[in-house]
């Protein structure tokens, strides 16, 4: 039910100021008075009767606003008051010794008569209020000064307040700057550990035992391309505030699954597990057209995390197929898959996959799914983690299959849905 909206009430010292009880109804009987008093050739009775009731009038409305007025009350409101019930008991006396003849009787009844209308009560009445109202300017002009000062006061509050909104406002962008500067500092550190973790792993392996000439060039060659992923990082840092440069091909799902499993190979080996690439249909017909290697780096992120949630003698299953249908941009779409036995991923820490610096890795950075989140959006695709039916987790990249109009990306996430729904684990 809608209720009206209620007037605004001033509190403190300007409570009960906001209207004064009875002006109105006053102001309109004043006026009806003052035309009877003021009406040409009226019966001698008429002045006679309506000048009491025009000053009793008066003196209700300054009594009682006088009473409940905390600012109006004082000697100035009591002596026009009191100048308002002189000149009420004055016309008063006059039309009662009007109407009750009292003038013939005695001479100082007509001599009272004439005190009351025009002579001294009259004057004492009149001066009265004078007296009131010379006493009321001062303080009227007090209260202006005061609200004067008030007001000032309340400026200077108010630039005050302003500035110091100023001042943290100043201090939140500083503080966002810092956040963000901070975080890009932690992004690029993940994107730099993982290949400097798989050389420093490279690099143990090789020495851990004699090598044959053979060994000695498969470790190298991955030493190589991972040192040269982390000078691309660098790179990308010192291009920053420039677009992410984006040259999509078209590749099979089957090479970028081969070209990534290359990079973590040997650190697979050292944790003792193994991968399963699965293609769904014919290997030669599911493709994908993006940046290759911004793919990769977003599978490398992808495939390291599940080996990390794997147990030992376990197998990481990477899986791709083209999805039916296609989008109203053109193109179909090809649902890539990496999927570990590991623990798998509770509701609480599934409502905070994607928020930054979030990790149950003891020296994790809470970065590296936000960041392959960031890649597949690049990408035109969705990234999501869930839970699989037999235990362990599924990370799920969709991607365009083919090319697709320029600023196009999928429409919704239903087919990812029924994709890792309908998968068969």
């Amino acid at each position: 039910m809608a209720t009206s909206p209620q007037k605004p009430q001033l509190q403190g010292p300007f409570r009960g100021a906001a209207s004064l009880p009875g002006a109105r109804t006053s102001c309109a009987l004043l006026t009806l008075l003052t035309i009877l008093l003021a009406w040409p050739a009226p019966p001698p009775a008429l002045p006679i009767l309506v000048r009491p009731a025009y000053f009793a009038l008066l003196f209700w409305f300054f009594r009682i606003t006088g009473r409940r007025s905390d600012q109006l009350r004082g000697q100035a409101m009591r002596l026009v008051g009191f100048g308002f019930l002189v000149l009420w008991v004055s016309a008063t006396t006059s039309a009662v010794i009007h109407f009750a003849s009292l003038e013939n009787r005695h001479p100082i009844f007509e001599y009272l008569r004439l005190a009351c209308d025009q002579g001294a009560l009259f004057l004492l009445g009149t001066t009265l209020i004078s007296y009131g109202l010379m006493l009321w300017i001062p303080q009227v002009l007090d209260s202006h000064r005061r609200l004067g000062v008030f007001v000032e006061h309340q400026s200077g509050e108010l630039r005050i307040a302003e500035s110091t909104r100023s001042e943290l406002e100043r201090g939140l962008v500083e503080a966002d700057r810092r956040a963000i500067l901070g975080e890009l500092a932690a992004s690029i550190a993940h994107d730099l550990r993982n290949p400097l973790s798989i050389v420093k792993g490279s690099a143990e392996s090789l020495c851990r035992k004699p090598r044959s000439q053979q060994e000695i060039a498969e470790h190298t060659d991955v030493i190589r391309r991972n040192i040269e992923k982390a000078d691309r990082t660098i790179a990308s840092l010192i291009d920053l505030g420039r677009p992410r440069a984006s040259s999509p091909v078209t590749m099979l799902a089957s090479d970028i699954f081969a070209e990534v499993l290359q990079l973590v190979q040997i650190e697979a080996n050292s944790r003792r597990l193994r991968f399963q690439i699965t293609i769904a249909g014919n290997a030669r017909t599911v493709q994908l057209h993006v940046d290759r290697t911004l793919l990769a780096q977003a599978l490398l992120n992808l495939v390291l995390n599940a080996m990390q949630a794997s147990p030992a003698n376990s197998t990481i299953t990477l899986r791709a197929r083209t999805l039916p249908g296609g989008t109203p941009s053109g193109g179909g779409t090809t649902m890539l898959a990496i999927e570990d036995r590991g623990c798998g991923l509770k509701t609480s820490v599934r409502e905070h996959l994607f928020t930054p610096f979030y990790t149950t890795k003891q020296h994790g950075t809470g970065l590296g799914l936000l960041s392959c989140r960031r890649i597949a959006t690049e990408l035109g695709g969705h990234l999501g983690l869930y839970p699989r039916r037999r235990g362990g987790a599924r990370a799920v990249l969709l991607l365009p299959a083919t090319a697709r109009t320029p600023g196009a990306a999928l429409h919704d996430r239903q087919p990812e849905e029924a994709a890792w729904q309908t998968s068969n684990c």
